[in-house]
């Protein structure tokens, strides 16, 4: 039940249109004119200084939490240092006018247009995503243009996916790491250290960590100014007097409270985000990190438990006024105004027991009670796991309807680490980061980062002969015609070799964009929240950090897999058609009505004839098994990444399949495939089944992805499930269903999730989106609002196959 508080800041959260703000592209431009010369990391740490200091603050009416990245809530602040082109573009109308665009719309003063259009005028030639375009050789730009591989992600925005140490923070404060920063200086003088690099980095950690202790008391100074004003009631001005006191203190000095440590985490958590303009900062295991100060606050009185849900409340709802202007090529593939901050509750203790406290069933309560897309509240479960919290959870899910809570199988996680060579006193406490990204709090990197890898794309490709129809490049040659292949086999051991070869374009990228970060985008503050970072001097992209995987997402293996179950089955088991007939039909999109059969026949045939993965059939599942293994084990055991043999481990690659929206964007680039689908129609989502191939139900779609090779997943592989209404009609249906994921989970499923709104609902938000400005689904690994998702994004969420138990 929300608070007439709770009430208010969620009313007006909706109420507001997201927009841009120009204050810090202009401040940190102004810097960057002023420091040529001086190292990258002081250039920005400085940079960064000014934007925490001269940016516009608020306290509205009724916060409780406070921090901000731009003016206004919901606004996005701009980073031209990553990419000029799109901006200059999407301000002037080209492909859509900001507030036009399909999804994910921005409102744009003109005023605010012409001080980022003055601003861009520095970076002509400057910004990272160009200088990468022009670096990478040919080969490679023409597979990013054929949209088989896609680094803009993490080249046109900087690198996130990262998860602070808050714990530590609210332990120790940012106080502590300026101590430890500056023994680190005093040591490296006193022996005589000329590495001008190494101790300007240092000098740009102690620059980055003041500057967010002063942004904290500049929001100190507001409160006390705000609670000197006549018109502010007695209640108001205790409130604003007491906030005004944490912000004093925290995140500089270790945290006295839970209050005082929830507001450490999203000052740091907005700064962060502030820094570098990645995505997906993380928090980690909020619940056990905060829960000895709520207990300590509850066991002195001074919290009441209405009063620890009211900030957990305010806190949610603060992130929801983070933002992110994406272009709109790169939007298609993160729509919902994402910023992918993921919140995990439950597990394990270092003990083995059960870690699920007063402050994880909190975060349930308020993702319940709240219904927003963020953070993403994500249940860690393990064999002791109680199953009065699933039901809880399940609960929470149900009123949600947007696929929040999510479960997330501790067992499964921590064999891929240990298969990673994690530390066994570190695994117990990975979290999920962004979407499902495993990491370890404030030892690991970048827990997602390289280029997208369009799977389907690649099968594509060597269907045309190693040469995209669509561009006409032509990738590779091949031993001989593809209608010549006389088994499924055969089409396999080709598509193999594809698929190594845009793979290896993959981490060829990869290390040139790296190259290019630490030339152009070192982040000491962020860094510094990392172990250990100060200790070697070195920022995380440059190996800082004590883990390192890389591995950017990927997008339609499983409809890949059916496609080859199709090709074999139809054509080489049943003879139904000739591999000629069906090539024809592809290229034709199905739609050449003079053949025999017609293309249209040929299209049912592969559709409803051929087995597909989600049905526990054999002779699908084994295609996709096949295909997850091969890249699984080649980015495990044969791919290294930039960081290799610099201080992290692994410094493999390790396979996603949490393709967010990109499933419909890369879709959009594919031509007509065996599995049944339409060119340009969407790829199945994560290791979910293609929509509509479903037929036996949820437990069938569970057997189906029990077979697949988790160990590989480190990354994460987003399973979405859509349940009939009727699935948690009763208590007992939910009991079945939680039976359901435990026996998932117990064969190292990885994770699973749940949409539970029905079709006659989201069609009637198509038709009459401001009559439901709050609709939640679940899109990929992450929820967002229906309403903001582009046509087609709403089109693939109703397509959905919607099961029963």
């Amino acid at each position: 039940m929300q608070s007439k508080r709770i009430e208010q800041l969620r009313k007006r959260l909706f109420d507001i249109q997201p927009e841009i703000c120009s204050e810090r592209c202009v401040i940190f431009t102004d810097v960057m004119k002023k420091t040529e010369g001086d190292h990258i990391s002081l250039r920005r740490a400085k940079a960064f200084f000014e934007v925490l200091n001269k940016i516009s603050i608020y306290v509205n009416p009724e916060e409780l939490i406070v921090g901000n990245m731009a003016k206004r809530p919901k606004a996005s602040p701009i980073f031209p240092e990553y990419s000029t082109e799109w901006l200059k573009n999407e301000l002037n109308g080209v492909p859509f006018p900001l507030d036009k665009r399909p999804g994910d719309r921005f409102y744009c003063s003109d005023e605010v247009k012409k001080q980022i259009l003055d601003s861009l005028c520095y970076w002509e030639g400057k910004s990272l995503y160009e200088t990468l375009r022009k670096k990478l050789p040919d080969r490679i730009n023409q597979a990013w243009d054929a949209n088989v591989i896609d680094d803009t992600w993490v080249s046109a925005a900087g690198l996130g996916n990262i998860v602070p140490d808050y714990g530590e923070i609210i332990r120790l404060g940012l106080r502590d790491v300026i101590k430890r920063t500056e023994a680190e200086i005093e040591r490296l003088n006193s022996q005589g250290c000329r590495d001008e690099k190494r101790l300007a980095f240092l000098q740009s950690i102690l620059i980055g960590n003041k500057a967010v202790i002063n942004f904290a008391h500049r929001y100190a100074d507001e409160c006390e100014r705000q609670s000197k004003l006549d018109d502010i009631s007695s209640d108001r001005k205790r409130e604003l007097q007491n906030l005004a006191d944490v912000c004093r203190n925290v995140p500089e000095n270790p945290a006295r409270n839970f209050y005082e440590a929830i507001q450490a985490t999203f000052i740091v958590l907005v700064a962060v985000h502030l820094e570098s303009n990645g995505h997906a900062f993380s928090l980690g295991r909020f619940d056990q990190y905060t829960y000895p100060l709520y207990k300590q606050d509850i066991d002195s009185g001074l919290l009441t438990r209405e009063f620890a849900l009211e900030l957990v409340e305010a806190f949610f709802i603060k992130c929801n006024e983070l933002n992110k202007l994406r272009s709109w090529p790169d939007s298609e593939f993160f729509l919902g105004y994402q910023m992918f901050i993921n919140i995990a509750v439950g597990g394990s203790t270092a003990e083995g027991a059960d870690a699920v406290n007063t402050v994880s069933e909190l975060c349930v309560e308020a993702c319940e009670d709240l219904k927003l897309f963020t953070p993403s509240v994500s249940v860690k479960w393990f064999d002791g796991t109680n199953d009065d919290f699933m039901l809880k959870a399940l609960n929470a899910m149900e009123k949600h309807q947007g696929g929040q809570p999510a479960f997330y199988n501790d067992n499964c996680f921590e064999r891929v680490l240990e298969n990673l060579g994690i530390a066994k006193e570190d695994r117990y406490n990975w979290v999920p980061t962004g979407c499902i990204e495993a990491s370890i709090p404030g030892k690991w990197d970048f827990a997602a980062k390289g280029p997208w890898l369009n799977v389907e794309k690649v099968l594509d490709i060597v269907l045309n002969n190693g040469t995209d129809p669509r561009t006409g490049y032509h990738f590779f040659d091949m031993e001989k015609k593809i209608e010549d292949y006389t088994s499924a086999e055969e089409l396999f051991i080709t598509y193999k070799k594809a698929l190594r070869y845009f793979i290896d374009l993959q981490v060829e990228t990869e290390k040139i964009n790296d190259e290019l970060h630490i030339e152009k985008d070192i982040n000491a503050f962020r860094s510094s929240l990392i172990h250990d970072c100060i200790e070697r001097g070195l920022d995380l992209v440059e190996g800082g950090s004590i883990y390192s995987v890389d591995g950017g997402p990927t997008a339609g293996t499983i409809s890949a897999g059916d496609a080859l179950a199709a090709v074999n089955d139809i054509v080489f088991m049943k003879k139904l058609i000739t591999m000629e007939q069906l090539i024809h039909a592809l290229r034709t999109d199905y739609a050449d009505d003079t053949t025999v059969p017609t293309g249209a026949d040929i299209r049912a045939m592969l559709l409803n004839k051929a087995p597909k993965f989600g049905n526990d059939n054999e002779k699908a599942d084994k295609w996709v098994v096949a295909i997850e293994d091969f890249i699984g084990s080649t980015y495990r055991y044969e791919c290294k990444s930039s960081k290799h043999g610099k201080g992290p481990i692994p410094c493999c690659y390790s396979y996603s399949q949490s393709p967010v929206s990109g499933n419909i964007a890369f879709g959009k680039s594919i031509g007509a495939t065996p599995d049944g689908r339409k060119a340009g129609d969407p790829v199945n989502n994560g290791i979910s089944p293609a929509n509509g191939a479903e037929k036996n139900g949820i437990t069938a779609a569970c057997n189906s992805v029990m077979k697949l090779p988790s160990i590989w997943f480190q990354k994460g592989a987003i399973f979405n499930v859509r349940l009939a209404k009727s699935v948690l009609s009763t208590e007992a249906n939910k009991k079945k269903l939680i039976a359901t994921i435990k026996v998932l989970f117990k064969n190292y499923g990885e994770q699973i999730q749940f949409n539970v709104v029905d079709n006659t609902l989201l069609k009637k938000a198509m038709k009459t989106p401001d009559a439901y400005k709050d609709l939640m689904v679940r899109v990929s690994g992450y929820s967002a609002l229906f309403v903001s998702l582009s046509k087609d994004c709403q089109m693939d969420i109703i397509n959905r196959t919607e099961l029963a138990l």
